[in-house]
């Protein structure tokens, strides 16, 4: 058995995903990131984290089964807003309780993830790196390099979003740029939206405006020859294709469940790991957690 916890785990993983991505750099005017419960009496023991993409009762479940398990790492927060109450009569909030009640804290980190260089959203950009000539947050944390603090100077590019552009001659087709999302996410599906038979003939992509999740709001004023997010809203794709647009949607969290197991799980497991000389830590992506959206 690995020695004694010198600090509660949920401190270790604070500590960690300051490495990773400070949660300054979330989306502080609506989002809730950091510890979402911390257990009152954690494992001693226990070096073993389980991340998702949701807090469901599947993945709770999952995670008590797990005996060394510490610490779910919930990318989406089960807590959004403030809660006059906890109750068992709420699924969400039963799945915490029992979580807590078992020694497992909930960790949530969204839109801190989505905002780094090397997050979620230049990790959606990636199939087309050979392509890019330019690559910049659709809504940069810091407008201008002063604006940056001394603590974050390694993160002057984060911000929401990305908007990337091709070189002149290395523009792709449609169909392209569907079979590297494709590929990228695993999937077999996804859902289109061309340009409106009145536009002008297509010619070739020359940028795309990237959101992971969903993104119509962030599209807003963001002028691209296509759109490429998990969810959006019929009216905000239906503009988009009258204006001779292309919209590339996937389902909300299959724009962000496969980052889990490409980048992150060995990311944090790196992070944990230092902060334990010699004492290793165990990271595993859930079974349990998937889209409550599927092709059928």
């Amino acid at each position: 058995m690995s020695a004694t916890l010198t600090r509660a785990p949920i401190q270790i993983v604070q500590a960690a995903w300051k490495r990773i991505a400070p949660l300054e750099l979330a989306d502080n005017t609506w989002d809730n990131v950091g510890v979402m419960i911390e257990a009152p009496f954690p494992k001693k023991d226990a070096r073993k984290v389980l991340l998702t993409i949701d807090l469901t009762i599947d993945v709770c479940k999952e995670a008590l089964a797990m005996p060394d398990c510490s610490l779910v790492v919930s990318y989406h927060p089960p807590i959004f807003s403030g809660l006059k109450s906890l109750t068992m009569g709420n699924t969400l909030q039963a799945s915490l309780l029992k979580l807590a009640a078992s020694g497992i804290s909930v960790f949530s980190p969204h839109t801190s993830l989505d905002s780094i260089d090397g997050g979620i959203n230049t990790w959606l950009a990636s199939p087309f790196s050979a392509n890019t000539s330019t690559i910049q947050p659709i809504q940069p944390k810091f407008p201008d390099s002063s604006s940056v603090p001394s603590s974050l100077c390694n993160h002057s590019q984060a911000g929401m979003g990305r908007l990337i552009t091709f070189a002149d001659d290395k523009g792709l087709e449609l169909d392209e740029v569907i079979a590297k999302v494709k590929e990228l996410l695993g999937l077999k599906y996804i859902q289109l939206g061309r340009p409106a038979a009145s536009s002008p003939a297509l010619r070739k992509i020359q940028s795309i405006a990237i959101c992971a999740g969903s993104g119509a709001s962030l599209f807003k004023g963001i002028n691209a020859d296509c759109y490429f997010t998990g969810e959006m809203g019929h009216h905000d794709t239906l503009s988009l294709t009258q204006k001779g647009k292309s919209v590339i949607a996937c389902n909300h969290t299959n724009t962000e469940r496969p980052y889990l197991k490409d980048v992150l799980r060995d990311w944090l497991k790196k992070e944990l790991d230092s902060e334990e000389a010699g004492k290793l830590w165990e990271v595993v992506v859930s079974e349990m957690d998937k889209d409550p959206l599927e092709v059928v």
